[in-house]
């Protein structure tokens, strides 16, 4: 949801633009919903067989005071290793709750329809997490902590004091990073700093939440009166059934932005926080794990200061509710204090607890409360607050604002906007609260585009699949949503990976209708952005209304022609619009577009506004190569003439060659030597744009004797233009275009381009030499061997920028031989009848499939389109997972683990989980290349690896290299460099390294004779 363009926006105010959650019965916000308004409690019963599984002893199990419940979320021992860069072995290292934050992380951006890595400004991070039980219960049982070189990885994975950290590195996240210990109130506390951080303009998106894991999972827990963990296995907050509350295990993120920002960036607005504040309770209390109602007064008032609403327009609080006895009737208390310092109204407040639908989440338990309460006020709706059925004798409710919401009901408060409270309170006394506000939807989608884009991506093409799979299941099933705000946030917001696709559609209907009959996709690694080429075919390809539409529709094109055109009326009273866009089926404008006079200035024209559109989208040529009339268009890019001047010469050129006496082209089917033989007086070599794609040129009756003369051994044919261009019969126009270009200044080119004349590189000399310009006109165009040039310094990417795909011929047969080149129109030839902006935009999915980039905030900058939130990447989880058990050596364990084994004592299996890589797989081929594969597949916990799998690839790091090192100097007492090693990353690198130092320990004196 979006805050009203009518609203007033307060510089204090902060958006939550995205939410991320996986808790107790949910793996999303959206199944998280749907479980708040069912009233389900997300408890999950073990078995005697189960909780014995789990290693609990078995004489606790039958203890009357064992409770044999609990509030868990699946699969913690599944990770995605691969899609965060680290190796299965690094993963089974890693404490579970930096994996799960790691993952929400990335998720939570999604939702955003944000990439990082294209996000203009800088984002924080503030997360906290709980205590790691893995290390603690796993790891340090199966693993001699004293005797393992990976101590430092396992510190680094398990540590609190990295998490926040870990996730700014592996998501390449700029601004602050904090990790946030605060016991309960921890995630709270994070959306505090996180607020507190965007309105000092230290970063301009935040990350704040936390994650708590209770490993294992599958345990209950022993009931001790007087604690905190309830006697009946239920947490019941109000109520005069409450004991206590039972742990539980989730994760729970929202991103931050400044409300401003937020609605200028059109970004999906859940809610709003109007307030925020937190403080200690000191020494003002009965004991350190005890609550204050001071403390908590204080914290809940200071938030509705600076929220700046009156408090009886806050009508749902969101309590912290352990169901504890002492817990509830104070806080109860404090929020009484906190709302009667401004008002006397009773029984207009709701009160509900999330801990009663998934357990306390300790470090996420104040992001769990925040994501609740946001829900309903983005759905206008109260949740029921479970597990109430009787009101807890010690709370006085009856002359209270408040009043227990049991069922799922509309939100309509009487003040007409809704607001909240959420309360977060830890051990150790830091209360936070934080004051909510809805956001209201009133904006709407505008865009004049008939056609859209869709681009999807993954690192696999089982993932791609999915992803596909998961947008149609989201286009079914919200039918109300724009479909142009998704295509929007999918292009926009998401990071491209290696397998790619995507497809141009004019509906909703259409999308569907193609995502259905599945999204072909292809992986393409590389990434070629410096291997661009822009290709500017010259006359010919011309007919009438070219680029029509993309007038219509492209305002950079459009502002661009305009500009053209008012240069040509102006300065020379020519009226260029009549006779480009002319109706095709208009009897004559083929013809009168055909004129020399018409076609090059018309040309020139397009092909510069097309190429001033592709500029305002990213995509920058590193070199350009024109075709006769086309480096016309090259040169007024690159800087050697100005608009002024290039459209003067350019309309010049062709009304002088217009009055040239007419001539013809012969095209041959033979190499430029064997056609050399038929040039004479009056036949010139014209054009040489391929190995066997020569053009003659000279008068009708020359060109007609040298087509009877090789017919029989060479496809020929008369092509249709007026005159002979680059031939003799140009040299009478030389006067009159030296005398024009005399008029103009000329510059040396300040980007790359190749030179018809020579088929080498435009020299400043040449560009800035008038005879250059006259020898271009008359001269052969040595295409072909400027195509193989750019070819030979391995140019990727050549995008034909004009009409057609003229070029794109020649390029295919000038390209072969020099590897996998890429070849692109921008706009449909004349027997192409679809619509110009399709064309254009099918251009631009195959562009960015194969590897360039565009620039999606200019491309957009004309619509108004929205961020919505739409299903997460879906991550392709394996097992990574260190069983507990007893302590055993370095070689045992790595042997144990390497194989993630489900159970501990299962038969081994060996798990081939080699990435994909850029090479094939090669087997060892000696003992010291087997050796170092082995050794490299224990400590990377990756099974093969070949001898040219490149360390670093398969994703490995300094740190991982430590291990290598020492490993080999084990092995065969020589120690590497680290410096050697990062130079040879690979096994048969590091093979020939350790022989050497080997060969050089040798005493050559004392080999025998």
């Amino acid at each position: 949801m979006r805050i009203s363009e009518g609203s007033e926006l307060r510089d204090l105010d902060i958006a939550i633009i995205g939410m991320d959650c996986r808790v107790p019965g949910a793996d999303n916000v959206a199944q998280f919903w749907n479980n708040l308004c069912g009233g389900v409690e997300a408890l999950t019963y073990y078995t005697d067989e189960e909780l014995l599984a789990a290693g609990v002893p078995e004489s606790l199990i039958h203890h009357p005071d064992y409770v044999k419940q609990g509030f868990a979320i699946k699969g913690i021992e599944q990770f995605d290793a691969g899609f965060f860069g680290f190796t299965p072995r690094e993963a089974a290292l890693m404490d579970p709750q930096q994996r799960l934050l790691l993952e929400s992380a990335w998720r939570l951006l999604e939702s955003a329809g944000y990439n990082p890595e294209t996000f203009g400004g800088s984002i924080g991070a503030y997360v906290g997490s709980g205590t790691s039980k893995y290390l603690l219960k796993n790891i340090m049982s199966a693993m001699d902590l004293d005797a393992t070189p990976e101590i430092r990885q396992i510190w680094l994975g398990n540590d609190v004091n990295f998490a926040s950290t870990m996730i700014s590195y592996k998501l390449n996240l700029k601004g602050p990073s904090l990790n946030v210990q605060t016991a309960c109130s921890t995630s709270l506390t994070a959306v505090t700093l996180a607020c507190q951080s965007l309105l000092n303009y230290q970063c301009d998106m935040a990350i704040a939440g936390g994650c708590t894991l209770e490993v294992p999972q599958e345990t209950g827990y022993l009931y001790l009166q007087g604690e905190v963990l309830a006697q009946d296995g239920h947490c019941r907050p109000f109520d005069k059934n409450g004991t206590g509350t039972l742990a539980g295990s989730g994760v729970g993120m929202v991103l931050l932005k400044r409300l401003e920002d937020a609605v200028a960036d059109r970004d999906h607005i859940v809610a709003v926080i109007k307030g925020a504040a937190f403080n200690n309770d000191g020494a003002d209390k009965v004991g350190y794990s005890a609550p204050s109602v001071k403390g908590e007064r204080n914290a809940i008032k200071s938030a509705q200061v600076l929220s700046e609403v009156e408090e009886e327009t806050i009508t749902y609080i969101e309590a912290h509710g352990t169901a504890t006895p002492m817990g509830d009737p104070i806080e109860v208390q404090a929020l009484t204090e906190a709302f009667r310092k401004a008002t006397d109204k009773t029984g207009f407040c709701a009160l509900g607890a999330v801990k009663a639908n998934i357990g306390h989440l300790d470090a996420a338990a104040g992001a769990a409360g925040l994501i609740k309460t946001a829900l309903m006020l983005q759905h206008k709706q109260l949740v029921p607050s479970i597990n109430f059925s009787e009101l807890n004798p010690n709370i006085e409710l009856k002359d209270s604002p408040f009043y227990v919401n049991t069922a799922l009901t509309g939100w309509e408060p009487e003040c007409g906007v809704r607001r909240a409270g959420v309360s977060s309170f830890g051990i150790g006394g830091t209360n936070v609260h934080v004051v909510l506000e809805e956001a209201v939807e009133t904006r709407e989608t505008r865009s004049n585009e008939d056609a859209h884009l869709l681009l999807l991506s993954a690192r696999s093409q089982a993932a791609y699949e999915q992803k596909a799979a998961d947008l149609l299941q989201h286009l079914r099933t919200h039918e109300d949503e724009d479909f142009r705000n998704v295509l929007y946030t999918l292009n926009i917001g998401r990071k491209r990976f290696a397998y790619r696709g995507g497809l141009v559609c004019t509906s909703r209907e259409e999308l569907m209708a193609k995502l259905e009959k599945g999204l072909p996709g292809t992986r393409n690694a590389k990434e070629h952005v410096k291997e661009t080429v822009f290709l500017f075919p010259g006359q010919g390809a011309q007919y009438p209304g070219m680029a029509k539409e993309l007038y219509r529709t492209k305002s950079v094109f459009r502002r661009e022609m305009d500009k053209c055109l008012s240069i040509l009326k102006q300065q020379y009273d020519y009226e260029l619009r009549d006779i480009l866009f002319a109706d095709p089926e208009l009897a004559g404008s083929g013809e009168r577009l055909a004129e020399t006079q018409h076609t090059q200035i018309a040309v020139f024209a397009v092909e510069y506004c097309l190429a001033k559109q592709l500029l305002h989208w990213g995509i920058f040529p590193k070199a350009m190569l024109g075709h006769s009339i086309g480096e016309y268009t090259a040169a007024c890019l690159a800087g050697v003439f100005s608009l002024e001047d290039a459209l003067k010469v350019v309309l010049l050129r062709g009304r002088i060659i217009q009055s040239m006496p007419r001539g013809d082209m012969l095209y041959v089917n033979m190499t430029e030597q064997e056609a050399m033989a038929y040039v004479g007086d009056k036949v010139s070599l014209a054009l040489v744009n391929a190995e066997r794609r020569i053009v003659l040129a000279g008068e009708r009756e020359a060109l007609q004797k040298v087509m009877e003369q090789v017919q029989d051994q060479a496809d020929c044919r008369i092509l249709h233009t007026s005159h002979a261009f680059h031939s003799y019969m140009m040299r009478d126009a030389v006067e009159a275009m030296t005398a024009v270009l005399k008029t103009v200044r000329l510059n040396p080119p300040s980007l790359p381009m190749m030179s018809n004349v020579t088929g080498e590189w435009l020299k400043p000399e040449e560009a800035t030499d008038v005879n250059y310009w006259v020898r271009h006109m008359t001269g052969t165009v040595r295409f072909k061997d400027a195509a193989i040039q750019l070819a030979r310094l391995d140019y990727k990417h050549y995008i034909e920028v004009g009409p057609g795909k003229t070029l794109s011929v020649f390029m295919q047969d000038n390209l072969q031989g020099y590897g996998d080149c890429q070849l692109y129109q921008v706009l449909r030839d004349v027997n192409h009848t679809g619509d110009d902006n399709r064309f254009m935009l099918d251009f631009v999915r195959k562009i960015w499939v194969n590897g360039l980039e565009l620039n999606w905030s200019n491309y957009y900058a004309e619509e108004v389109l929205f961020r919505v939130p739409l299903p997460a990447y879906p991550f392709e989880k394996k097992r990574h997972w260190i069983m507990p058990g007893s302590k055993r050596t370095v070689e045992e364990r790595i042997e144990e683990t390497s194989s993630f084994i489900a159970e501990a004592g299962a038969a081994q299996e060996t798990n081939y989980n080699r990435p994909d890589l850029s090479v094939d797989y090669a087997a060892p081929t000696d003992a010291i290349e087997e050796s170092i594969a082995e050794l490299l597949q224990e400590i990377m916990g990756i099974t093969p690896i070949g001898i040219h799998d490149n360390f670093f690839e398969l994703g490995g790091h300094s740190l991982m290299i430590t291990q290598v090192i020492l490993r080999i100097k084990e092995l065969y007492g020589t120690e590497l460099q680290l410096q050697q090693f990062m130079e040879a990353p690979t096994v048969k690198d590091v093979s020939e390294l350790v022989l050497e130092a080997l060969s050089a320990s040798l005493d050559l004196s004392m080999i025998a004779d």
